[in-house]
C-alpha cells in the first residue's frame, strides 16, 4: 500500500471546515431541546441516523466496487445478538453493543476470505444467499431467536447509560454514533486507504503492481463494513424494544443501497443525504403505501439514468462550475 502516494489527493481540513463540522454537531446535538422535544420528529431523527450508519457500512463495500446483500442480515445479526445477551443473560448495553460487534465481524472474518475472491453478479448472489441464510435461522431457531413472533422485552438504552429519558436520550446516542462513524470514515478516505479502496474499483491491476495484498484488503473492508452493521443493529433492537426477521431482509439491504445512489456513492456525505431523504419517504407515500416499492424502483433507475453520481455528485458539479466561472 505504501507504493501509493495520497498526500495530495485531499486537502487538508482548514478552520472553516473544522468550525462547519462544530457547528453540524452543536445543531444535530441541540435541536430537539429548541424545538421542544417533539416526539414524531424525533423518532424520524433516530431512523435516520441508523439507517445513515447502515448505510455508510454499505458504502464501504461499494467503494470497492462489491454489492453486499447480505447487510440487511449483519443488521439484524447485531440486533439479535445485543437483545440477546442483555434480555436473556443480563449484560449491560455497553457489553452487548461490543458482543454483537464482534459477533458481525466474525462472520464477516468467516466469510470475508471466500467471498472477496469473487467479484460482480457473483458476489451479489453469494451474500444474497448468506443474508437469506441468517434470516432463516432467526425464523427456525424459535427458542433462541422467538421465530416469526419476534423477539421482545429487550432493555432500553436508559437501563445501562446515563442518558436522558424518552427519546431524546436515544437520539443523543444515536446521533452521536452515526457522527463517529461518519467522521472515521471520512478520516479514512482522506488517507491512503480511501484511495486504494476506490483505486481497486478502477483499477485492481494498478493496485496489485503497488505490492498490496488484494484480497487481505477487501476482507477488512468487508469485517469494518459488517462490525459497523452489528454496531447499528445493537442500537435498533435497544431503541425498538421489538425485533422480528421481517425488519432484516433483502429490502433492508436494497434500501441501503437506494440510499448509496441516491446520495452518491462516491461521496460519504451521500449515504447520510440518501437516508434522510428515504427514510420519512413512507410518511409521505402513506397514502400509496402499497406502491412504495415500485416508487423506489422506478427512483433508482430514473437516477441511474440521469444522476448517477448522486445528489452529491450534483453539489460536486455546481462548485465545480462556481470555481471555474470565478
Amino acid at each position: 500500500m505504501s507504493a501509493i502516494k495520497t498526500a495530495s489527493f485531499y486537502p487538508r481540513d482548514g478552520a472553516l471546515q473544522w468550525a462547519w463540522h462544530l457547528v453540524l454537531i452543536v445543531v444535530l446535538l441541540g435541536w430537539p431541546v429548541w424545538a421542544g422535544q417533539p416526539r414524531f420528529f424525533l423518532h424520524l431523527a433516530i431512523m435516520v441516523s441508523l439507517y445513515a450508519c447502515l448505510a455508510m457500512s454499505m458504502n464501504l463495500v461499494l467503494r470497492i466496487g462489491q454489492l453486499s446483500l447480505a447487510h440487511g442480515a449483519l443488521f439484524g445479526l447485531g440486533a439479535y445478538a445485543s437483545a440477546i445477551l442483555s434480555r436473556d443473560y443480563g449484560w449491560s448495553f455497553p457489553a452487548a453493543f461490543l458482543g454483537a460487534g464482534v459477533l458481525t465481524a466474525a462472520l464477516a472474518v468467516i466469510t470475508g476470505p471466500i467471498f472477496m475472491r469473487i467479484k460482480g453478479v457473483h458476489f451479489a448472489l453469494l451474500t444474497f444467499a448468506l443474508g437469506e441464510a441468517v434470516v432463516l435461522c432467526f425464523i427456525e431457531f424459535h427458542e433462541l431467536f422467538g421465530g416469526n413472533n419476534g423477539f421482545g422485552q429487550i432493555p432500553p438504552l436508559q437501563a445501562s447509560l446515563p442518558i436522558p429519558e424518552g427519546r431524546y436520550g436515544v437520539y443523543l446516542v444515536t446521533v452521536s454514533f452515526a457522527l463517529v462513524v461518519y467522521f472515521v470514515l471520512r478520516a479514512l478516505y482522506r488517507r491512503e486507504w480511501g484511495m486504494v479502496a476506490d483505486s481497486l474499483h478502477q483499477n485492481e491491476q494498478l493496485v496489485r503492481s503497488g505490492g498490496l495484498n488484494v484480497l487481505r484488503f477487501r476482507v477488512s473492508v468487508f469485517v469494518l463494513s459488517a462490525l459497523i452493521a452489528g454496531w447499528t443493529g445493537s442500537l435498533y433492537a435497544h431503541y425498538q424494544g421489538y425485533i422480528s426477521p421481517d425488519s432484516f431482509g433483502f429490502w433492508t439491504a436494497v434500501n441501503a443501497v437506494i440510499m448509496n445512489v441516491l446520495g452518491g456513492v462516491g461521496a460519504l456525505a451521500g449515504a447520510v443525504i440518501g437516508a434522510a431523504i428515504l427514510i420519512p419517504l413512507p410518511e409521505l407515500l402513506r397514502d400509496l403505501q402499497q406502491y412504495q416499492r415500485l416508487i423506489y424502483g422506478l427512483t433508482l433507475i430514473l437516477l441511474l439514468l440521469f444522476m448517477p453520481q448522486g445528489l452529491a455528485g450534483l453539489w460536486r458539479k455546481w462548485r465545480g462550475a462556481r470555481k471555474e466561472a470565478a
